[in-house]
């Protein structure tokens, strides 16, 4: 972009360089070739992301048009018999079709938060790319050229692509601390407040670089040659250093503090390998440690140019071959985080649906206890009646008789004795035919069965008459407890 700036002579280091030296021209290859892969693999997942996104939206308004859900029919299942409702995990054919004909589960009317910030990341990391992938240009001309369209739009693109992408790395490490080391999720319009937020931030910045300096008016221009491409005109060294690089070393320090701190946090979660009795133990809490790699690969690629700079504004000498090889670094941070990301929470960006509720936590813990729960979740399942078992037959749907869900937990000792004596004080004496015992399995993995505590033998090889108080289901229900 031509300015005012044009009558004022440029220092050498800020001057046209043209042929292109060799160590000029091998290295802008090299940075050109690794910007064009993050370009290229932000780019298709981006689109992915937004033909994802607007297909939910789309759905959503199409569910939106339908008719008010309807009051579901009354269940088959006796509750007089002493049980909340809310303790009931249905897995009967009558209940299932219950609730999908029934009724209608209106779905979320808002994206996954974390999916709204790789979103954003991706788009940032395109900035970046788009300013290192104009390298090519000086490639193809053998020589870079100031005061051109092409040197200020990868000046400008080089100041929002750089902070850009490192505002929304620790957006994403601020959120995932939030959720993992606080147990909070922020509201959703937090959520858009913060993206909004940094993008105004961001632009910002670059504008008030060219409406302060006029757009390097006096000195020959804001964007000229910086070393090995066009950036910001070394005499406005102190805005360097306000306007980009300060909240760039900000953004390396807090989002390596914060991956610390959920790090150590996850550790102190972790019990002790010697402890394997299940109810005498903290529950497992394993990790990632790929998550790791997050703060690591941040740093990596960005810090090195960062330094690479301020060393310059403090007058060392640093080399062509040295920026050349921060810039490829910086350069590579779309495409990594694209390997990184889809590899780590691959289910929720490529697979699971726009509002669903994975946080991507699965990264960090495999299992989470609920608040104010000493030993895991607890899990209650019950059977069909043999009215529900009719019913279903009729309707053309075969109970699954063997169907056998597993759970990863025990129920607390105490609350499931208290569950037990309130069915024992309500009349659970009555005998259903035709159903099995509740099976189960210890935590040293020994299947144990309720046959020997509900009935007594009556003679033939595994056969019990069951009479008196007893437990008995319609299915084979296996739990199992995992540990480390």
């Amino acid at each position: 972009m031509a300015t005012s700036g044009d009558r004022f002579p440029l220092a050498a280091e800020s001057n046209d360089l043209t042929p292109l030296p060799a160590a000029h021209r091998q290295g802008l290859a090299a940075v050109t070739v690794f910007a064009g892969l993050s370009f290229i693999s932000s780019t298709a997942v981006l689109l992915y992301l937004t033909g994802k996104i607007v297909k939910w939206h789309i759905r959503i308004r199409k569910q939106n048009r339908r008719k008010p859900a309807r009051e579901p029919t009354p269940s088959p299942i006796d509750l007089s018999l002493g049980l909340s409702q809310r303790h009931f995990t249905r897995f009967c054919p009558h209940a299932r079709a219950q609730r999908q004909a029934g009724r209608h589960i209106p779905k979320k009317t808002h994206p996954n938060q974390f999916l709204v910030l790789i979103y954003n990341l991706l788009l940032a990391d395109i900035h970046q790319a788009g300013a290192f992938l104009l390298n090519a240009v000086w490639v193809g001309r053998n020589g870079i050229v100031v005061r051109t369209p092409a040197c200020w739009a990868q000046g400008w693109l080089v100041s929002t692509g750089d902070l850009s992408s490192s505002c929304f790395i620790t957006a994403i490490a601020v959120h995932t601390y939030l959720a993992v080391v606080r147990n909070y999720t922020p509201p959703q319009w937090a959520v858009y407040v913060t993206v909004v937020g940094l993008w105004v931030f961001n632009y910002l910045l670059a504008i008030l670089g060219v409406a302060i300096t006029r757009n390097g008016q006096g000195v020959g221009g804001l964007y000229v040659r910086a070393a090995a491409w066009c950036w910001m005109n070394i005499k406005y060294e102190s805005y360097r250093l306000t306007l980009h690089y300060l909240w760039i070393f900000i953004s390396l320090a807090l989002t390596s503090i914060l991956y610390i701190l959920i790090f150590i946090s996850i550790r102190k979660q972790q019990p002790s390998s010697n402890n394997t009795n299940h109810f005498e133990s903290t529950p497992f809490k394993g990790h990632h440690k790929a998550f790791l790699l997050y703060p690591v690969i941040y740093v990596i690629c960005t810090a090195p140019l960062a330094l690479g700079r301020i060393a310059t504004m403090a007058g060392v000498d640093v080399s062509i071959t040295y920026f050349c090889i921060a810039g490829a670094l910086i350069a590579s941070n779309g495409w990594l985080d694209v390997l990184l990301w889809g590899i780590t929470r691959h289910h929720l960006i490529f697979r699971g649906d726009v509002d669903s509720e994975e946080s991507g936590l699965n990264t960090f813990t495999f299992m989470r206890t609920p608040a104010g729960r000493t030993y895991g979740n607890m899990v209650w399942v019950e059977g069909c009646s043999a009215a529900a078992q009719q019913q279903a037959r009729t309707s053309g749907q075969q109970p699954r008789d063997t169907e056998r869900p597993s759970f990863s937990t025990h129920p607390p000792k105490k609350e499931a004795k208290e569950a037990y004596d309130s069915m024992m004080m309500n009349g659970w004496g009555k005998r259903r035919t035709g159903w099995r015992p509740l099976l189960g399995r210890q935590a040293g993995g020994r299947k144990t069965t309720s046959q020997e505590s509900l009935g007594r033998p009556t003679g033939g090889a595994g056969e019990y008459r069951h009479e008196g108080m007893g437990i008995q289901m319609d299915m084979v229900t296996t739990v199992v407890v995992e540990r480390a």
